[in-house]
């Protein structure tokens, strides 16, 4: 997997002739942001908890 991403870089710099750039570490954050709340909630959830909000949230 870190091969094939090494390589289509490799592959789009050779082609373009532009330099690399790095896109920063939060780049995928900043691409699709995704709240707070949500993103508690998938981790409990890939610990194993199951989380359900109440009808009437009110927080």
């Amino acid at each position: 997997m870190i091969a094939h991403k090494i390589l289509v870089i490799a592959y789009h710099i050779l082609k373009t002739g532009e330099p690399y750039n790095e896109l920063g570490a939060d780049y995928l954050e900043k691409r699709k942001p995704i709240s707070t709340e949500e993103l508690m909630i998938r981790q409990l959830q890939k610990q194993g908890f199951v989380v359900t909000k109440p009808n009437n949230a009110t927080a």
